[in-house]
């Protein structure tokens, strides 16, 4: 069952770039808000059916973690436009699985000793490969370099969303409301620099709230997940999204033919292969 749950967030982070991308439009900014305001507004009715307890310091903790994702979901929403969703996933996942295994094995104490470190490693090396195959990222255009390295600074907001409830008291979706809260003034503030308008007066952005309901799914699925099953292996199972999301790019927002699909799903076993090598570690 814990690995049914794991699954979960993967299942609904890989529809999301689709359903923003073939339904709800709008700019990266508008969809920010629009995921974290509908990620609150669950949060709120989850709230008000349980009453979960929260101290202030886990509160912080939370909300610094909402904060954190802003950061990162707002580079990979940008990268859905500058490079498409089955480049812009797999290259985010990669950097991902990489940071958060580094953190949860090694500062968090999760791979214990020489030999689970040496096995994360390799099967880290394995995810990179996939990766590198799925988006031949060996043959990147010159002018694709500014977006992929954006990629790489924003995603250390992932890192903090996943690192930060480690250290917080109460778990699983104990933290869920103040965390969309960080999630929604983090998102706000991304909005109000790059749009300088009022939400309420675009559209798009109200929109895109829908997409926070999918968000809401995962991301609440994704905080128990990480009780059950630890960041090391909570995170990596989340992230087979990729799998999800770059087959279904490639059906229904058709950014790649057949023969383009051959080396994706090639390079989508290899990282699968890694992320299973990765879980029984």
């Amino acid at each position: 069952m814990n690995i049914v749950i794991g699954l979960l967030p993967a299942l609904f982070w890989g529809i999301l770039p689709i359903w923003m991308q073939g339904r709800t439009g709008g700019n990266w900014t508008e969809q920010l808000l629009g995921t974290s305001v509908g990620g609150v507004i669950s949060a709120i009715v989850l709230q008000l059916i349980f009453h979960y307890d929260l101290n202030v310091t886990d509160f912080l903790l939370y909300f610094c973690s909402g904060v954190c994702w802003s950061i990162g979901q707002g580079g990979q929403y940008w990268g859905y436009g500058a490079l498409g969703v089955n480049n812009a996933v797999p290259f985010s996942t990669a950097l991902q699985i990489i940071g958060n295994s580094l953190i949860g094995g090694w500062v968090f104490g999760e791979w214990v000793g020489w030999h689970d470190s040496a096995l994360g490693v390799i099967a880290l090396m394995i995810i990179l490969a996939g990766v590198m195959i799925s988006n031949g990222v060996i043959h990147v255009s010159r002018k694709d370099l500014g977006a992929y390295a954006l990629l790489v600074v924003t995603c250390v907001g992932y890192w903090g969303y996943s690192g930060f409830p480690h250290y917080a008291v109460g778990k699983g979706l104990t933290g869920f409301l103040p965390q969309t809260l960080g999630m929604m003034a983090g998102a706000l503030t991304i909005y109000l620099v790059g749009r300088k308008r009022i939400p309420g007066q675009d559209p798009w952005g109200l929109r895109n709230i829908t997409s926070g309901f999918i968000f809401a799914v995962a991301a609440g699925t994704y905080l128990m997940s990480l009780n059950l099953n630890g960041l090391v292996n909570g995170f990596v199972l989340t992230q087979l999204n990729v799998v999800v999301a770059t087959l279904l790019s490639v059906v229904i927002l058709k950014e790649a033919n057949l023969k383009q699909l051959i080396p994706k799903a090639i390079g989508l076993a290899i990282l699968i292969g890694g992320a299973v090598m990765m879980v029984h570690i």
